[in-house]
C-alpha cells in the first residue's frame, strides 16, 4: 500500500498510475512470501505424511517461480527515469530473492539465528514499499528509503512480539533469536519501549524530511494502542495469554500505519 501510493505524495516528474503493474506486483511479492514460507516449513522439520518435504519443495518452486515470472514481465514492461540503471529491477528481484533465502535456507537461516528479527523486518516492512514504487516510478531515491522506515519498525515491532510470544517454544527448537539471547525481562521492556519511540522518531524524520505528507501525522492516534502494548509487555511478558493480545494489537498497528501513510498520500493528492 505505501509504496504503491507514495508517488502521488511525491509527483515524480512524468508519473501515471500503472494498474497492471501495481497488481502484478502484489501478486508477485504474495508468492513470494508464500514459496519461501514454504521452504521455511521444509527446512524446519514440518514435515507430516500428509505434508511431505518434497510437497513443500514442489509449492516453493511452484510459488517463486510464479513470481519471478511475473517479475521478468514488469521488468520487460517498466519506464525507468532517466540514469537509472536498466537492470536495476532485476537487481531488486535478486536482493529480495537473496533476503529471503538468508531467513529460511541453510546454511544461512537466519530464523533460527541472532539478526534473524532484522532481516524479516527488512524483508516485509521495506524491500515491497521500495518495489511497489519502482514499479510505478521506475526509479528509488533517498525519500522512499526514509519513507519505508516507519513500515520498517512496525514490522519489527511485531516480528519481536511475535517471538516474544513464542520464546519457550524457540528455546525447545534450540533456536537462539534475539530474543532469547537478552532474555524475556530486557526484550519485553526495554527493546519493545525503543522499538516504539523509535517507530515515532522515522516516522517525524520521513514528514521532516517530505518523504511522506504531513498527514501520516494522524497515525500519533495509535497512541494509545502503542501505549497498550508497551505497558503489557513491560509488566506481563512472560504472561502467553496476555502477550497473545498484544500480538494481534501489534498487528493491528502494523495495520494501521500503514493504512494511514497510504492514505495521506492519496489525500493530498486528491486535494
Amino acid at each position: 500500500m505505501v509504496g504503491t501510493t507514495l508517488p502521488f505524495w511525491l509527483r515524480p516528474p512524468g508519473f501515471s498510475f500503472r494498474w497492471l503493474g501495481a497488481i502484478e506486483f502484489l501478486c508477485a511479492t504474495v508468492l513470494f512470501h508464500a514459496g519461501f514460507s514454504f521452504l521455511q516449513a521444509r527446512f524446519e522439520g514440518s514435515s507430516t505424511p500428509r505434508w511431505p518435504e518434497s510437497r513443500f519443495l514442489r509449492y516453493a518452486a511452484i510459488s517463486i517461480g510464479f513470481a519471478c515470472i511475473l517479475g521478468l514481465h514488469i521488468n520487460s514492461d517498466l519506464r525507468l527515469n532517466k540514469f537509472v540503471y536498466d537492470g536495476i529491477f532485476i537487481v531488486y528481484s535478486i536482493t529480495a530473492i537473496f533476503v529471503g533465502m538468508l531467513y529460511t535456507v541453510p546454511p544461512f537461516t537466519f530464523h533460527q539465528r541472532i539478526g534473524g528479527e532484522v532481516v524479516l523486518s527488512v524483508g516485509l516492512g521495506m524491500i515491497p514499499v521500495l518495489g511497489a514504487y519502482l514499479v510505478q516510478v521506475g526509479d528509488l531515491t533517498r525519500k522512499v528509503y526514509l519513507a519505508s522506515l516507519p513500515i520498517l519498525v512496525a514490522t519489527g515491532l511485531w516480528v519481536w512480539i511475535d517471538e516474544l510470544v513464542s520464546r519457550n517454544d524457540d528455546e525447545k527448537a534450540w533456536r537462539r533469536t534475539m530474543v532469547i539471547e537478552f532474555g524475556p525481562r530486557f526484550s519485553g521492556r526495554f527493546v519493545v519501549l525503543a522499538l516504539a519511540f523509535l517507530f515515532y522518531a522515522t516516522l517525524f524524520l520521513a514528514i521532516i524530511s517530505e518523504s511522506i505528507a504531513s498527514l501520516a501525522l494522524t497515525a500519533l492516534f495509535l497512541t494509545g494502542l502503542m501505549w497498550k502494548i508497551v505497558a503489557v509487555s513491560w509488566k506481563e511478558h512472560s504472561c502467553l495469554e496476555r502477550m497473545l493480545a498484544v500480538r494481534k494489537q501489534a498487528a493491528w498497528f502494523h495495520l494501521a500505519a500503514c493504512s494511514i501513510i497510504a492514505a495521506s498520500s492519496l489525500v493530498i493528492w486528491i486535494l
